[in-house]
This record gives structure tokens, sequence and C-alpha cells, in this order.
């Protein structure tokens, strides 16, 4: 029996989470969030760093022979609208165009606040993931606008608290306030 999306709402409430992309940025960006955080990966790019209560994925796992791979034999709850799931879709979730769109939602409805994305380098550059990426689909660079377009022309309208939305490093920082880190805590217990 699959849980239910709604009955997860709040669940976390007032935790912060930390929702984990791919990108280069990734393993600097870790050493800077709080102990006590909802780790969230976005596909299974984090689990080459650190450990995720969540995994949050929109693509086939078929497309992605590492991304079948991490479904099959599970580091932490599935999540996304593919049957693979361990969460089941109930309520309506903003699923966007990427699976970093959902696992921002999943996170804010969870109750998490702040809620810090990281690793969201947004496939810029030559380098576009946080490890060696052998994948044979080619990695074509779309322009960062495109990237962006979700969050700006959905996300700021569907993300439940968005105001509990906060941005580590990288271009989302256009569009979302800047996570300020506080030196003061004790060093994270994910490094």
């Amino acid at each position: 029996m699959k849980l239910k999306m709604s009955e997860l709402r709040d669940c976390f409430a007032g935790r912060p989470a930390a929702v984990l992309g791919g990108g280069p940025s990734l393993p600097a960006d870790l050493v800077k969030l709080p102990a006590n955080c909802v780790m969230i990966a976005v596909n299974y790019h984090a689990f080459h760093l650190t450990r995720a209560d969540y995994m949050v994925y929109n693509d086939h796992p078929d497309s992605d022979p590492a991304l079948r791979d991490a479904v099959r034999l599970p580091k932490a709850v599935l999540v996304s609208p593919d049957p693979t799931s361990e969460i089941e879709f109930d309520v309506p979730v903003w699923t966007g165009h990427y699976s970093s769109n959902t696992a921002a939602w999943f996170a804010l409805w969870l109750g998490c606040d702040p809620v810090i994305l990281c690793g969201m380098d947004c496939y810029q550059g030559e380098v576009v993931y946080c490890h060696p990426y052998s994948h044979d689909a080619p990695v074509f660079h779309y322009p960062l606008d495109h990237h962006l377009r979700p969050w700006i022309e959905e996300g700021l309208k569907l993300l439940p608290h968005v105001e509990r939305l906060r941005v580590m490093s990288g271009p989302l920082t256009r569009i979302f306030p800047k996570y300020e880190v506080t030196y003061d805590k004790k060093t994270p217990a994910h490094i």
C-alpha cells in the first residue's frame, strides 16, 4: 500500500529541507546546510555525495540506466508521477518541466521551512553534473532562460508557500531569495 501525498501535508512543519540537484555546485552547497535538513534528491545525482530521505524523479526510470538502478534498489523513499513511486499523487502536484520543480513542491508540501535549493546550476557551463556522467544521450545546452521559465511562469504561482523557498547558489537566485548561511550551528550531519 502506497503512502498518500494528502497524508504527508505539513508532516515536517518548520524543519528545513534541502532539495539536491545534480549540478557541479552541489558539493560546496552541501557543506553549508543546517544539520537537521530533510534531504530530497532530485533524481539520483546526490547519491554520489550524500544520503537522502526522498528521491524525486519525473522521468521514466528506463530513460537513464542510473535512474533505473536507483529506482530498482532505492536508497530513499521514491516520489514520482511514475507508477514506481512509493507515494500516490492523490492531490494536484506541480511537476513543472523538471524533477527539481516537483521536488521543490514536495518539500514545501511537507511543511519544510526553509526549503533550500542546492546544486541547481541549470545545466550551464561545460560541466553540468557533480559527478562523471556517461549516459549515451547527448547533453544539449539550452539557454538559461529556458531553464528558468518554468520557475517564473508556473512555480511562483503553483508552489505552496513559495515564500519559504531559498536558493543556496546559482542562477535561481535571480528568482528566489538566497539562503543566508549561519555559521553558529554545528557541523552538518550529512557530510
